[in-house]
């Protein structure tokens, strides 16, 4: 095998490899966000609340964030190449199993089980990608592994309307867990990258981490900004089809065209970090993003259409300059315990509060304004943005 502990390669060289973990990434993801537009289905079948819907997803994220604090532990014995194989096994096996559930509770279980394994693959798959790029080249090679969220966010309600179109929701899933299954086998066999030893977040290790400032206003950052992309997407469907009468169909086709230019957003705000700096990059996500949800819960009509476009290409912004941030002022055997670290509070916050939250209000008839209070959390966080470093990467670290 090569030498894949080098962190030298130039991006394009390197593109190859990087590409490999990015696909495992997608349907790690994928495995999620089809949730969404599968949702009103299984709503209608097991009949439960826009509360209960919002709940599933509180599950998937207590999961998550139970998958990133184990993580080290495996990683440690595994490295972070083989644990990156292995979340995509047992994502692929958790996934394909929700079908078979009976109840709302057994739902919420699985949905438990599967988001444990998701959250395995973060700190590992961040590790790994850095550990196949040259430092310069870091911002560019998050914005690629972004593309995999942002992709899935398109595909996945294009993916469920295609596969409903002759089959019942659960084909979705077993597509899906079966193609991620055949991902993890290939990994393990001819995956590069990632071969140094995960780290357990022990106590010298976390107080090394989190004496740091730019630790925790990244962490609120990031916790807020998953929230402001996972929220809207998932409660979207059922606030565009019960409180403006958009039809299933409609409401999932108009939420695949909003993330189509999302796709995109990545590099830009990758071009802008290793320019002008992550902390620019930062400042830019919290003014168009936070702009665009207080905008989204003032509008109906064309309006609304316009917000439901706009509001995902800017929730996109954070996440490239996020990790680039937490990289450079973290020495390398520390990223993944950091990402770790910050991963449950956004699994928690971003993945199940939010999409909760939001449901509670669409239940009081307040949907509106969940989107407005979502806005102004991530504009209120501009007065902390001098706390973070504002250099580009390989100037000011």
């Amino acid at each position: 095998m090569p030498d894949t502990q080098r962190n030298d390669l130039p991006f394009r060289a390197a593109l190859p490899a990087v590409l490999f973990v990015v696909s495992i990434f997608f349907c790690n993801f994928m495995s999620r966000m089809v949730f969404a537009p599968i949702m009103p289905l299984m709503q209608a079948e097991l009949g439960f609340s826009f509360a209960g819907a919002g709940n599933l997803f509180l599950m998937l994220a207590v999961g998550n964030a139970t998958g990133l604090l184990l993580n080290g532990f495996i990683s440690r014995s595994l490295n972070h190449r083989r644990t990156v194989g292995l979340s995509a096994l047992l994502v692929g096996t958790s996934v394909m199993a929700v079908p078979f559930v009976g109840s709302y509770a057994t739902l919420a279980c699985s949905l438990l089980v599967l988001g444990t394994a998701v959250g395995v693959y973060l700190p590992s798959g961040i590790a790994t990608v850095t550990s196949l790029v040259r430092k310069q080249d870091w911002g560019t090679a998050m914005a690629v592994h972004e593309l995999a969220p942002n992709t899935a966010f398109v595909v996945a309600p294009l993916f469920a309307e295609a596969v409903l179109l002759a089959f019942e929701w659960q084909a979705t899933l077993w597509l899906i867990g079966g193609v991620q299954i055949i991902l993890g086998l290939l990994f393990l066999a001819r995956g590069r990258g990632g071969e140094l030893p995960g780290m357990v977040p022990g106590p010298l290790v976390v107080v090394q981490i989190v004496k740091r400032p730019v630790f925790w206003v990244l962490s609120l950052c990031m916790c807020l900004a998953v929230g402001a992309s996972i929220g809207p997407y998932t409660m979207l469907p059922l606030y565009l089809a019960d409180v403006h009468g958009y039809t299933r169909e409609q409401a999932n086709q108009l939420l695949s065209i909003s993330r189509i230019m999302a796709v995109f957003g990545p590099f830009f705000a990758g071009w802008v970090t290793d320019r002008w700096g992550a902390r620019a990059a930062v400042i830019m996500y919290l003014v168009l993003n936070g702009s665009a949800l207080v905008v989204l819960g003032l509008t109906s009509g064309t309006a609304l259409v316009a917000m439901v476009v706009l509001q995902p290409v800017f929730s996109v912004f954070i996440f490239a300059p996020g990790f680039t941030m937490l990289s450079l002022v973290l020495p390398p055997e520390h990223r993944s315990v950091a990402v770790a670290l910050i991963g449950p509070l956004n699994a928690i916050v971003g993945l199940g509060i939010a999409p909760a939250f939001l449901g509670h209000m669409g239940d009081a008839g307040l949907f509106h304004v969940g989107f407005f209070i979502q806005g102004v959390l991530l504009l209120a966080l501009l007065p902390l943005m001098p706390r973070l470093p504002g250099g580009r990467v390989g100037h000011d670290g």
